[in-house]
């Protein structure tokens, strides 16, 4: 729901120049479907494929970069950075595998190829990229909206899963259940995709995500044990409508029981996700050029880019 509140465009609209919005059927592939409140009914589209069985690890999700400025604490600043570093890297080259797939789109005379960008319905493209960087065996908008998504995935969980945006529980004093909130308004500068540089400088002392294990709990098991854990930090349980309306649901997760995080993650992750499609599309054209690029564009966000797209 965050990939669509992104990404749709306005009612009765089609996508037009510079694309800011995915057409239906493409949106559908990228954000995924589900049936009214059922669980577990529709699909994950493209953003949700590093959930599916088996779940991609911590660096897919901006896990395991926890960190508590106290005395005595299991993790380092730098071992907490290194693994955000982890992520970041691993979330570079889901971007650079969107940019890469792209050129197929176009056959040699730079025109829509139909059998590498038509998307027949809302659940089109396989989710068959999770353990290679490949780019040649799937429709090649399949595969640049699953590097995209894949790349989203990230970005957004990052929102959820940190104190990036977030506030504490000011009724109690800072500890691993309640880590400092950053309260920040502004995107996280390392998550600009395009860059290759280490980010350890652009990374506030005090940033934490949370430790997971299966067994996840706000008083930590195995690995976790005396660290931030996800329980403790996510904000991902709620509903999200399309209308923008936001309702948080604690869940018994601590820091989703603070008036107002869950919203602040959410719309942090709408803007990260609207700056990453930015970024997709300023490199798409500063690789192959602006004539080029608009025409991929073009093709990745309309439902019929082979007649819109000339």
């Amino acid at each position: 729901m965050i990939t669509r509140l992104a990404f749709q465009c306005p009612a009765d609209t089609v996508s037009a120049p510079p694309y800011d919005c995915f057409e239906p059927i493409s949106l559908s592939n990228l954000a995924g479907t589900h049936v009214g409140s059922i669980p577990f009914l529709g699909d994950n589209g493209m953003v949700g494929s590093p959930d599916d069985l088996q779940p991609e690890g911590p660096e897919a999700h901006c896990d395991d970069a926890d960190f508590l400025d106290v005395e005595g604490y299991p993790r380092t600043r730098q071992q907490a950075t290194e693994q955000l570093q982890a992520c970041v890297d691993h979330l570079r080259m889901r971007f650079g595998q969107a940019i890469r797939g792209a050129v197929r789109m176009l056959d040699a005379s730079n025109s829509i190829k139909q059998d590498m960008t038509e998307l027949g319905d809302e659940d089109e493209c396989d989710h068959d990229h999770r353990e290679t960087t490949d780019n040649t065996s799937d429709n090649a908008k399949c595969v640049v909206l699953e590097g995209f998504g894949h790349a989203l995935h990230g970005v957004q969980d990052f929102y959820a899963h940190s104190n990036w945006a977030d506030l504490p529980n000011s009724a109690h004093s800072i500890s691993v259940t309640n880590p400092p909130g950053l309260n920040r308004t502004d995107a996280a500068p390392f998550l600009d995709l395009r860059l290759t540089t280490a980010i350890a400088g652009q990374v506030p002392r005090g940033l934490s995500t949370g430790c997971y294990v299966l067994i996840d709990r706000a008083e930590g098991f195995g690995d976790c044990e005396d660290r931030v854990t996800h329980h403790t930090m996510n904000k991902d349980h709620g509903i999200i409508e399309l209308n923008g309306n936001i309702e948080g649901d604690s869940d018994g997760v601590p820091r989703n029981e603070v008036a107002g995080n869950i919203d602040k993650a959410v719309l942090a992750a709408i803007q990260g996700s609207r700056n990453q499609w930015g970024n997709v599309r300023s490199e798409i054209k500063r690789v192959y050029g602006d004539e080029k690029g608009d025409r991929m564009i073009c093709g990745l966000a309309r439902d019929n880019p082979v007649a819109n797209c000339v």
